[in-house]
């Protein structure tokens, strides 16, 4: 009788939450589909070199990397900086330059679990304009998912709320659905809580390119799309986690209220 082997179940399940056929990873990593198979069953134990080559076939984050090495009996080789570690020195200012160069229009640094990190002017600015509408409590507002989900959050000025929300939904959905940590999946569950009943998005012809956020405030409005920046090549777990969400103007009025603003 076979025993399983944690790395052959860890293995299967990256490999289903991914939508990869045997055979697919296999010619995708140059290993036999039967060498995969026993790999998943037990029946074989990998070599680190398997194990790192497979991670890369699938395009799993370093940190699950780390994880089915340790499932593998090998220690992890991704290192796991904190944000304010000299480590990521180059990192940072590399960030706060980018951050910088956008103003005075809105960028923000989230971590993976969208806690912002850093925000320039632009995105204070934004913010603050904001505020007025809002009445959840502070600590809501560090994190730019609960800030939008949030019923005292976001919300109460944006005015396509349900399309907005509906986006921010399918991504937290799918993130929770291949998140194999349950405590991550737990924290992500709590965010889709927080924000209680939440209006059915409209299933209307897309208006253009970008899902654009409609920001109303007395009979002020602002329009905004957001792009996101992450990192080229990370070997740093921390670092492959970071991103940059940048705000875009939508529309003239919205650009010269993000250049005239103070």
């Amino acid at each position: 009788m076979v025993t399983p082997h944690p790395f052959g179940a860890l293995l299967r399940r990256q490999r289903a939450a991914r939508g990869y056929s045997q055979e697919r990873l296999a010619g995708d990593a140059e290993v036999s589909t039967r060498h995969l198979s026993f790999l998943e069953t037990g029946r074989a134990s990998p070599s680190r070199e398997m194990v790192l080559a497979l991670g890369s076939a699938l395009e799993v984050p370093l940190r699950e990397r780390n994880e089915m090495l340790l499932a593998a009996g090998f220690a992890p080789v991704y290192p796991a900086s904190s944000f304010d570690e000299p480590a990521l020195a180059p990192v940072r200012r590399a960030l706060d330059h980018l951050l910088a160069a956008h103003d005075p229009f809105g960028a923000v640094v989230v971590d993976r679990e969208w806690n912002a990190l850093r925000v320039n002017p632009g995105a204070a600015r934004l913010f603050a304009w904001a505020m007025p509408c809002c009445d959840a409590p502070p600590e809501v507002f560090a994190n730019v998912l609960r800030a939008t989900l949030h019923p005292g959050g976001l919300r109460r000025c944006l005015v396509n709320f349900a399309e907005v929300a509906g986006a921010i939904v399918d991504r937290l959905q799918r993130e929770r659905e291949r998140e194999l940590d349950p405590a991550r999946r737990a924290r992500l569950q709590a965010i889709l809580d927080e924000a209680g009943e939440l209006p059915r998005a409209t299933q209307s012809a897309p208006q253009g390119p970008v899902l654009v956020l409609h920001l109303r405030r007395g009979d002020e409005e602002l329009r905004v799309f957001t792009t996101i920046t992450t990192l080229g090549t990370p070997i740093d777990v921390t670092a492959q986690e970071l991103h940059i969400e940048s705000y875009f103007a939508a529309d003239e009025a919205t650009e010269r209220w993000f250049r005239t603003a103070q």
